[in-house]
């Protein structure tokens, strides 16, 4: 038997369910049962707990109630920063598709360090989460694994292992990259986050596929994700002897800041060089942006219903290309 904690609306101090079935005239027993919705006690007696309840003011710790049956009912999203839209739109997805199935939603911001990752695989070895979704990640996906005898992980990236859901980013790039050649566009950059990661490598290996006379190293920048970013990065390429005459841009901040200073600095898009982001938010759309379409919203509530279910399914999500002015 174990004892749920009540809390007082109104009060500065806790009670347990023994306050309740004295006020009631029932048994501490009794009381546990119509806090967890068991269908075995008399209407009777339910009726007594429920208005006891009311008398006191008091309200059950439903965290307290789902860890007794060795459950959370919540589930930690894990990425790197908070304040990008990209992985805010996942968020959202997850939030929702959670909800409906009575689940919580909690973030791990990681600013990419391992040991903020590691502290997030804990909280699910020590059951104090369900599970966990990485949207992106750090850590060795070895190290990873290791952890799912704990609970359910689920990847946004293709693995041999785990759970995942995730956007095939080289049919991504390959789209965008076909569109500027149609386009008449020979000298195309673009670029990434971290040179490492998964969707990085994939962009690389569509960017391979290009006529060698058309692939130019110089051209490939490890940029940041944020709008400033994205300015500094357009003052870096004017730097530059040899300018590229079009960039895939990893995400809509990052690419309306090269946009903007761009036009600061007099250089037209496209006629001196084309943009094309990923994404498609708001961002793309109020500047006319040609941009790769994610579903990001789908790719959160889909991770939510791997971690929920029995018999996991992983899944590939398409993207598309959104032509607008910028190409």
């Amino acid at each position: 038997m174990y004892e749920t904690r009540f809390i007082a609306r109104g009060n500065c101090f806790m009670s347990n369910i023994r306050d309740i079935a004295k006020e009631a005239g029932v048994s501490v027993t009794t009381v546990s049962r119509v806090i967890n919705n068991h269908p075995y006690v008399k209407e009777e007696k339910r009726n007594k707990v429920m208005q006891a309840m009311k008398t006191l003011n008091y309200i059950p710790n439903h965290l307290a109630v789902n860890l007794s049956r060795g459950k959370s009912r919540v589930i930690a999203v894990v990425f790197p920063w908070i304040t990008n839209p990209y992985y805010l739109r996942i968020l959202e997805g997850a939030i929702k598709q959670a909800s409906l199935h009575q689940y919580h939603i909690i973030v791990i911001e990681t600013h990419y360090k391992e040991d903020e990752e590691i502290k997030a695989l804990e909280m699910l070895k020590h059951r104090s989460i369900d599970g966990i979704i990485f949207i992106t990640k750090q850590l060795p996906i070895d190290v990873i694994y290791d952890y799912e005898k704990y609970g359910p992980i689920v990847l946004m990236e293709k693995n041999d292992h785990l759970p995942y859901i995730f956007i095939n980013q080289y049919a991504a790039m390959k789209k965008a990259l076909n569109h500027l050649m149609s386009e008449g566009y020979k000298k195309i950059g673009y670029t990434v986050h971290r040179n490492n990661g998964f969707s990085a490598n994939e962009r690389a290996k569509a960017y391979a596929t290009l006529p060698e006379d058309m692939q130019y190293k110089e051209f490939i920048y490890v940029s940041g994700l944020s709008l400033t970013e994205g300015k500094q990065l357009a003052q870096k390429i004017l730097k530059q002897m040899n300018l590229p005459d079009a960039l895939i841009v990893t995400n809509d901040a990052h690419c309306a800041g090269l946009y903007a200073e761009f036009q600061n600095r007099g250089i037209k898009v496209p006629e001196d060089i084309a943009l094309i982001s990923y994404e498609n938010g708001e961002l793309s759309q109020v500047n006319n942006i040609t941009s790769i379409d994610l579903p990001l919203a789908q790719m959160g509530e889909r991770s939510v219903e791997l971690i929920l279910s029995d018999s996991a399914t992983s899944e590939e999500l398409t993207s598309k290309l959104i032509i607008r002015k910028s190409t």
